[in-house]
This record gives C-alpha cells, structure tokens and sequence, in this order.
C-alpha cells in the first residue's frame, strides 16, 4: 500500500526536474499508507504509471538588489525556467516556473536561503514548492522542496539543479563588480 501512496505522489507533481520524494530523502517524513480497503483490496494502483518525471528544464537567475561579490550579504534573487519532456500524469508535457530566493551570498558561497517556485504545468494547473536552498561551488544543487499549494500539495520534490559556475565571465565578476545573472539546468532524479 505504501508503495500505492508513492505512486499517487510522484504522480501528482513531478516534472520539471523535480521528483516526488515519497518521504524517501534524509530527514524527510516517510510517506503515511492509508488503511487499506475493505477486503484487502488496494485502489487504484493499477491504474497509476510506475513513475513520474521531466527529462529537461533551464532557467535564468537574476539578482534583483545588488550583485554576489567578495563580501557577504543577503540579496533577492529571481529566476524564471521551462520544463519538458514531462512523463506519468495526464496533460502535463512540460511548464514554466518563477522563483524568489532569499539567501546570504557570496562568490565562495553564491546562495543560502529560502527558494519559493511557482509552476504553471502545461495541463493549466499550478503547484507552489518551498524549501531551504543552499546554492554553493560545488554542482549540482540538490535538495528537497515541500509543494505548500497546488498539484501535490503536502508532497515533498526533490530538485537537482546544475548552476553554471566557474565561467571567464563570473570569475571577473567576482574579481570586479559582482555577479548579477547567471543560467541552469534542472533534470529529474527519482528517489
């Protein structure tokens, strides 16, 4: 029956890069089974796909009140990415998300803070994840997201996110006048 309960999760909101954790990450709360039917039967396992996923996704990153530098401080950061290749819940191909992240940053630790992402999935519903969010030097970012609203709402996402890092162009922002921009990749792991 647990395994029933996971399905229905990783069914409800993956995609994007993202998968449903079913309690299965360190430190997350394993998934609860509901009682089973009456007279042992299990509903609607099958009739639920095997797993849920996005094959792709990208994104931009924009800090909006200042730049990563040498000198740590908290800056606002914006982001804005798509998803495809979206497989194992009816109408969803792919979406669009935004983010606000809240973090400490510097160039030796570019982002430490609470992330919010806002999804609208290609079949016109809409999940809102959050969740600490430690962007640092070494890639990929993985982390788990809880979905607060929306598709999967109560359900956990694990998120892994290539930061490009370490080009000509951040190393001399770095060195001058900080960093503002930067893109991603986002791809679906399931645990």
């Amino acid at each position: 029956m647990l395994e029933a309960v996971c399905v229905k999760g990783v069914k409800a909101l993956v995609a994007l890069g993202f998968c449903i954790g079913c309690g299965a990450a360190p430190g997350l709360p394993a998934a609860v089974a509901a009682d089973p039917p009456p007279n042992g039967g299990s509903s609607e396992t099958t009739e639920e796909p095997p797993s849920s996923w996005c094959g792709g996704g990208d994104f931009r990153w924009t800090a909006v009140d200042g730049a990563i530098g040498m000198n740590p401080r908290v800056l606002t950061f914006t982001s804005v990415g798509r998803l495809w290749d979206c497989v194992g819940w009816p109408g969803i191909t792919g979406g669009t998300f935004t983010g606000v992240h809240i973090a400490a940053s510097d160039c030796m630790h570019p982002a430490d803070g609470p992330l919010t992402v806002d999804i609208a999935w290609s079949n016109g519903e809409s999940s809102r994840l959050w969740g600490p969010w430690p962007v640092g030097m070494s890639q990929p970012t993985v982390g788990p997201l809880q979905i607060v609203a929306g598709l999967g709402e109560g359900t956990w996402v694990k998120v892994v996110a290539d930061y490009e890092m370490m080009t000509p162009d951040m190393v001399m922002g770095c060195m001058g006048p900080g960093i503002t921009t930067g893109v991603g990749r986002l791809r679906a792991t399931m645990m």
